[in-house]
């Protein structure tokens, strides 16, 4: 959230579940839901709707987080 803050870009969390992780502290934080397939989709329609050509994924280099990659691809 931090970054986001700073740097005035969005930041979407795909699982953030911790009560300090609220929305309210900081206007770029956006919470997706909590199933994978439904994640990319809001992803990809923000993407869609901003009409954004380029999009930098930074994403967490674990099993869940490389395991998002594939849908996130596909619904782009």
């Amino acid at each position: 959230m931090e970054l986001g803050r700073k740097a005035k870009v969005p930041i979407i969390s795909f699982s953030a579940t911790s009560p300090s992780l609220s929305p309210s502290r900081s206007p770029f934080f956006v919470r997706t839901s909590f199933d994978d397939s439904a994640q990319v989709k809001a992803i990809a329609a923000i993407i869609e709707a901003y009409s954004w050509l380029e999009v930098v994924l930074i994403y967490e280099d674990t099993d869940y987080g490389n395991g998002l990659i594939p849908y996130l691809v596909d619904a782009i």
